[in-house]
Parts: structure tokens; C-alpha cells; sequence
């Protein structure tokens, strides 16, 4: 017996950032979203640095029979944000969501390296995918973007202190 759904989103896209995991059957906030948005009807851009990692979020959505494509996005680069737009409406005619969580792809070395990245990734990314997802909303006359931050940036516990300052920004 198929679940009940909860939201009908039969007819609507959505972006979603950050929707790979790094470990295989890991299920972290990007993943979960493009599922349970696909589960419920809408046809979903899997926006991310490492392909390869959103190629296991695709294959869990086309289980269930969900319609979703990889789109290898660097969030932090403003072209690369523009591309993954304008590839959206390509295949699938309009960006009706953005769900901006991010895209942890890879561990930097240093104190300064990381610094950059997380804000790149946590913040920056958030301001680029916005700035070029909203003409495609203003011209179709509706949208909604969600920032998600992290428990994180309430609690803390990192030792560089990067990651919870980043997702408090967001806050």
C-alpha cells in the first residue's frame, strides 16, 4: 500500500543543494529532502560538487518512482549556480523550490582553506542559488526558498568553531 501524501507537489520543481551523502546509505538532510519532495510528486535537481555521491540519491528516488537528475553544481562559483538553473528549467521547465542545505564535498587542510569553504558553502551558496533562482520565480509568478541551517549553530561542539558559525549565519 503507498503512503498517504502529505503535500502534493505533483507538477512542481525543486533544487535541492547538498542532496548527496558522502557514506553509502547515509541519509542526511539533503538526501532526505530530494526524497520526500520526489515522494511527493515533485521532479527534483539534485544539486551537488560530487556527482557521484547524488548518484545514490537518484537511484533511491527512482525506486519509488520519483523523477529527479543529478546537476553537478559548484555553490560556491556564481556561474556554476547560474548553470544549474538554468539546467533545472531545461529539463523540467521552471524551479517552482530551491531548498538551499549546502554541500559538505570534500575536507580542506587548512584553518584558512576550511574558513573559506564553509562560508563559500554555508552562506555564499545560499545568496548565489537564491540570486539566480528567483527571475525563474518572479517570471512564473510563485516560488518558495528554504535556507536550512544545522542544530549546530545553536549548540556548537566543533572544535574549529567553522561550522557552527557558518550555519548560525544562516540563521
Amino acid at each position: 500500500m503507498a503512503a498517504a501524501k502529505t503535500f502534493d507537489f505533483t507538477g512542481e520543481v525543486a533544487i535541492v543543494t547538498g542532496a548527496g551523502s558522502r557514506m553509502p546509505g547515509e541519509i542526511g538532510n539533503g538526501r532526505a529532502t530530494a526524497i520526500l519532495l520526489a515522494r511527493q510528486g515533485a521532479k527534483v535537481a539534485l544539486v551537488v560538487y560530487n556527482a557521484e555521491w547524488a548518484r545514490e540519491t537518484k537511484r533511491m528516488i527512482d525506486i519509488e518512482g520519483g523523477v529527479s537528475e543529478v546537476v553537478q553544481t559548484d555553490v560556491t562559483d556564481e556561474e556554476s549556480c547560474k548553470n544549474a538553473v538554468s539546467t533545472t528549467v531545461e529539463l523540467f521547465g521552471a524551479v517552482n523550490i530551491l531548498i538551499n542545505i549546502g554541500d559538505p564535498f570534500a575536507p580542506r587542510n587548512t584553518y584558512e582553506i576550511q574558513r573559506e569553504l564553509l562560508v563559500g558553502i554555508n552562506v555564499t551558496s545560499m545568496l548565489l542559488m537564491s540570486r539566480h533562482v528567483i527571475p525563474d520565480m518572479r517570471m512564473n509568478g510563485r516560488g518558495a526558498i528554504v535556507n536550512m541551517s544545522s542544530v549546530s549553530s545553536l549548540l556548537g561542539g566543533n572544535p574549529s568553531l567553522l561550522y557552527p558559525t557558518t550555519k548560525g549565519a544562516i540563521i
